[in-house]
């Protein structure tokens, strides 16, 4: 009798472990879990703010790109040598009848375009009221030798890829030459 009760308590006990798992494997399963988990939020880190800094060096881009374009087609139109003002934190740009203005219109008068900062927007003005022509702007300032306009925009959040890369402390500076000046001082003969 002692011999089967012994036969049935190993039975019970070969039975009970192939189901469960000890104390011990479960803190291992248990630091092996964290362990991936805690790679899995490291890595998720990382790839957040990756995109956050892709974020914002597109926007950066973009602020400049569109200032540069908008200024570009500004400058380079006008017959007349760009003011500065209010300090070099305004631009006018006096335009012919007929051209492109920075708000999109022909107008049929002369006219000029006052290009400033306000509350963060690049404005411009062709005398009807500023118009809010891009958003994200933290600095903006002019600059000018000759015929040479130096904008320096610096974009809101600047990503510090680009502010370590700048050409001056304040921003971008973007230079746009008033070309026009010069062909409307050209002399041309025929040989």
């Amino acid at each position: 009798m002692y011999m089967y009760q012994r036969q049935r308590q190993q039975a019970h006990v070969t039975k009970f472990n192939g189901r469960g798992y000890t104390l011990i494997e479960l803190l291992v399963a248990m630091a092996a879990g964290l362990f991936l988990l805690s790679g899995v939020a490291m890595s998720y880190t990382a790839i957040k703010s990756t995109v956050v800094a892709s974020k914002e060096l597109s926007h950066a881009q973009e602020v400049i790109r569109y200032t540069s374009q908008v200024m570009t087609r500004s400058i380079k139109q006008t017959h007349q040598k760009p003011e500065l003002e209010n300090n070099k934190a305004a631009l006018r740009v006096y335009q012919k009848a007929l051209q492109l203005a920075c708000d999109g219109s022909v107008p049929i008068a002369d006219y000029s375009e006052l290009y400033t900062l306000s509350n963060g927007y690049l404005t411009c003005d062709i005398g009807s009221g500023p118009i809010q022509l891009l958003r994200g702007l933290e600095a903006l300032s002019f600059d000018e030798d000759g015929i040479l306009i130096s904008i320096i925009v610096k974009p809101t959040n600047m990503p510090k890829q680009l502010e370590n890369g700048a050409l001056n402390d304040n921003g971008i500076q973007i230079d746009i030459a008033a070309n026009r000046l010069v062909l409307d001082k050209a002399v041309f003969t025929n040989p």
